[in-house]
């Protein structure tokens, strides 16, 4: 039986709709999972959600309220939904102490890493010295820099490469790492590209958007996290 993985989904308060592109649940399935879908609720049975599955994909989407990891928002602070973030930080307290596997993508990292106690460069292009360019205008698809990966890291096994080629939708980063987390990749402007948690389980995030890239190198990332929750 194929292992079930837990997806979090986007939410416009604007329109008052879920969404999510569905590269996410294409590159799970086409990995070995059978993708779900967890909407964001206020008072949701976070608890429940994570026993209903073998693991937990944490999604990209609007930035991470500054509030919750101690700072106050600065003028680059973009879009925030308090519901998703309330919901996403319970889930990702009780995925990070679980006993499944967990994937964070670009906001699912920052997610991950604030529910930690960690913090975010909340703007790029105003904190970080002669950036490169992270918000990329090319095709999802399309890679535009490197991401550098450590020896001896689990990124390091998937890929078994020093770099990858990743493609880049953000303007917020980890800044600190969070409790339990260590940084494994960076870009060359030393933007934290990868961090991975101290465990015996397989958690890992990458501030990327693999989904979109069908591709055998990609693919590793997925089908890592998708061997990882059959166990």
């Amino acid at each position: 039986m194929k292992p079930v993985i837990g997806i979090t989904s986007r939410y416009s308060s604007k329109e008052n709709k879920y969404n999510l592109p569905d590269a996410y649940t294409k590159a799970i399935q086409r990995n070995g999972g059978t993708p779900v879908v967890l909407p964001p609720l206020y008072n949701a049975e976070c608890q429940q959600l994570y026993d209903l599955v073998d693991g937990v994909l944490f999604t990209g989407g609007p930035d991470v309220d500054p509030i919750l990891y101690g700072e106050q928002p600065l003028p680059g602070q973009g879009w925030i939904e308090p519901m998703r973030d309330e919901f996403e930080f319970e889930l990702a307290k009780i995925a990070l102490a679980g006993p499944k596997p967990v994937l964070g993508i670009c906001r699912g990292l920052q997610t991950l890493n604030a529910a930690a106690g960690g913090t975010l460069i909340q703007d790029i292009k105003s904190q970080v010295e002669k950036p490169i360019k992270h918000r990329q205008e090319a095709k999802a698809w399309h890679s535009t820099h490197h991401a550098f990966l450590d020896k001896g890291s689990k990124i390091h096994e998937i890929f078994g490469e020093d770099k990858v080629l990743c493609n880049s939708f953000h303007h917020q980063a980890c800044k600190d790492p969070g409790k339990g987390f260590k940084v494994t990749g960076k870009a060359s402007d030393g933007v934290i590209e990868v961090i991975e948690y101290d465990s015996s389980v397989w958690k890992l995030c990458v501030q990327w958007h693999p989904e979109h890239q069908d591709n055998p190198v990609m693919n590793k990332l997925f089908k890592a996290f998708v061997d990882a929750c059959k166990k």
